[in-house]
């Protein structure tokens, strides 16, 4: 095998057990298993045993918290990754997650944001949602108005 080949087969390798360190982590955080294997704290756990920073750990542990109660996207995130449903894991609700797990499988990533970004502007408080301005007049005599 040649060189070129061997790196994309490894650094393809390192993706897939990346991701799976990065699903892992909800779970080793809940059980504290980074305290048992006496580290200070989870983000040292992951640095010293997957090369992980602390900004990769928050990210993972946040988007694995929005879709916990979601489990299209949890397998979605088993299969493709947790950066795979990273775009829909805030917007997406349990009744509607099968719509959204479908959509990150079949469409590119940038099709997705793009869908998500409509998606937001559309339930974005408009004009159209707010009450119509009604003028009112009264008469007062001077002393109550005062």
């Amino acid at each position: 095998m040649n060189t070129h080949k061997k790196f994309v087969l490894y650094g393809k390798n390192a993706k897939e057990w990346m991701q799976k360190c990065e699903l892992l982590l909800p779970e080793i955080e809940r059980k504290k298993i980074w305290r048992k294997k006496k580290f200070k704290d989870i983000y040292h756990y992951a640095a010293v045993l997957a090369g992980m920073s602390r900004n990769k750990v928050n990210e993972c542990l946040r988007i694995s918290e929005h879709i916990e109660d979601k489990p299209e996207l949890q397998k979605v995130a088993e299969k493709k990754g947790l950066w795979s449903v990273k775009p829909v894991a805030t917007i997406s609700t349990p009744e509607d997650a099968g719509f959204w797990a479908e959509k990150v499988e079949t469409m590119p990533k940038n099709a997705v944001e793009k869908m998500v970004q409509h998606h937001r502007a559309e339930s974005r408080p408009g004009a159209a949602s707010q009450p119509a301005k009604v003028q009112i007049s009264m008469e007062l005599d001077p002393e109550i108005a005062q």
